[in-house]
C-alpha cells in the first residue's frame, strides 16, 4: 500500500486524502482513526459554537464521524474532505438546535447580568430576549440560517463560509445582508415587548 501520510509527521500531514479515503472504502476501516484525529478538534469547535455546550458537542461530534463513516462511499473527493465533514458537522448542530428547547437556565446567567435593571426599575429579562432570538433565527429559512450561525456563531470569514457551502462570495455577503434585515423586523416587533 502506498504511503498516505508521513508517521513522522502524524496524522495531521496525510499526504493524499482522497487515497486515504479509497482505501478505508476499500475495507481498511482501522485507517479512519487518521481522518478523525485530524478533523475532531476544529468539527468539534464549529459544534461547540453553534450549540455552546461543551457535553452535547461532545456527544454531536462523535455522531458527525460516525455519519462521516457510514457517507463515505458518497464522498466526492474532487471537494476537500474537510468541506465535506465541516458541512455535515453545521448540518448537525442546526439540527441539533431547531430540535432543544430554546431556553437558559438562570444558574447559566452571570449574577451580575440577573441583577441588572433597565431604566424602568424592572429586572432585566435576559431569558426572554434570549429565548426571542433564538426564535428568530430558528423561523429564518435555513439559507439564511445558515450563514447567520456561520459568521456570527462560529465566527467563519465569508471566505471560509464561501467554501464550506460551495457558494461565491457574492452569494454569501447578499444572504448575510437579506438575513440581518429579516432578523432585524423579527427582533423588533417581539423585543418592544421586553424590559
Amino acid at each position: 500500500m502506498k504511503t498516505i501520510y508521513n508517521s513522522e509527521d502524524g496524522p495531521g500531514m496525510i499526504k493524499d486524502e482522497a487515497a486515504l479515503i479509497r482505501t478505508i472504502i476499500e475495507g481498511h476501516t482501522a485507517q479512519y482513526g487518521l481522518l478523525v484525529e485530524r478533523y475532531q478538534n476544529p468539527v468539534f469547535r464549529v459544534i461547540f459554537k453553534i450549540v455552546n455546550n461543551h457535553e452535547e458537542a461532545m456527544e454531536l461530534t462523535q455522531d458527525v464521524f460516525v455519519k462521516a463513516y457510514e457517507s463515505l462511499p458518497q464522498y466526492d473527493p474532487r471537494y476537500k474532505f474537510f468541506s465535506w465533514i465541516y458541512r455535515m458537522a453545521i448540518n448537525r448542530a442546526l439540527l441539533y438546535l431547531r430540535n432543544r428547547k430554546p431556553c437558559v437556565e438562570p444558574e447559566q446567567i452571570p449574577a451580575r447580568e440577573r441583577e441588572k435593571v433597565t431604566q424602568e426599575g424592572q429586572p432585566f429579562d435576559l431569558v426572554t430576549k434570549s429565548i426571542l432570538v433564538d426564535r428568530a433565527v430558528n423561523e429564518l429559512d435555513q439559507k439564511y440560517k445558515t450563514v447567520i450561525l456561520l459568521k456570527y456563531f462560529t465566527g467563519l470569514s465569508y471566505a471560509e463560509i464561501s467554501e464550506t457551502l460551495d457558494l461565491p462570495e457574492k452569494t454569501i455577503k447578499s444572504r448575510l445582508f437579506d438575513a440581518r434585515m429579516l432578523l432585524k423586523e423579527k427582533l423588533e416587533k417581539n423585543l418592544k415587548y421586553v424590559d
